[in-house]
């Protein structure tokens, strides 16, 4: 015993000075009120007039950033998405997304929607009840962009995605908008009416992202 306390402090400086080297980082968490993931599906089919296009939204955000001082591209983040606690068609998001989605869902129709988005035909909410994003980056510096894992449905997916990236001592902030179709991700639109109603194969994400020092 008398050895391993003789030893301790050295493997402590040892290992400070091994961090040391390997470059610091710093955590972060992300913060719920200030960030914002959406994304927009469009309706498709012989009678798309049927229907409306939809908003989805990612309330309280929650994860975490780890950034490295030295080499950003090493900097790194986690964010679970429950399913279950997806918005489906905010009344604000909507009312800044222009003419395509003026109509206005009822309460019906949004619950339709939420259905039909947790059913096994999309993203099987029973059975995958979350959805995992985990990303490398920034990387590059004219053009930034993030290496992204989505683990949805049991598989995992790579994805490149641009961002804008800006680091402080006491925030990060991220942004960015890009397109996927459903087949990026593994997915099939879901459709009614042997396809005369159905969700287009495009989606539009936006995401703006801010972090605080983790206490």
């Amino acid at each position: 015993m008398r050895s391993f306390t003789r030893v301790l402090p050295l493997l402590c400086v040892a290992w400070t000075g091994f961090v040391n080297a390997q470059g610091a980082v710093k955590v972060f968490a992300i913060d719920g009120a200030e960030s914002d993931i959406h994304w927009l599906v469009y309706k498709s089919g012989a009678l798309a007039r049927l229907g409306h296009n939809h908003v989805i939204a990612v309330p309280n955000l929650r994860g975490s950033v780890t950034v490295g001082a030295k080499d950003p591209s090493t900097s790194h983040f986690e964010i679970v998405i429950p399913v279950a606690d997806l918005v489906i068609d905010d009344t604000k998001l909507r009312s800044g997304l222009g003419e395509e989605f003026a109509s206005v869902p009822t309460a019906k129709d949004i619950e339709g929607t939420r259905h039909n988005m947790l059913t096994d035909r999309v993203l099987d909410g029973d059975k995958f009840p979350t959805i995992r994003v985990t990303g490398v980056g920034p990387l590059g510096t004219a053009a930034q962009t993030f290496k992204l894992k989505i683990e949805l449905l049991g598989r995992t997916v790579d994805l490149t995605v641009p961002t804008k990236v800006t680091v402080t001592d006491d925030r990060v902030e991220a942004s960015g908008e890009f397109d996927l179709n459903h087949a990026d991700l593994g997915m099939q639109p879901f459709t009614a009416l042997m396809g005369a109603l159905s969700v287009g194969e495009k989606m539009s994400f936006m995401y703006h992202v801010v972090a605080r020092p983790a206490h």
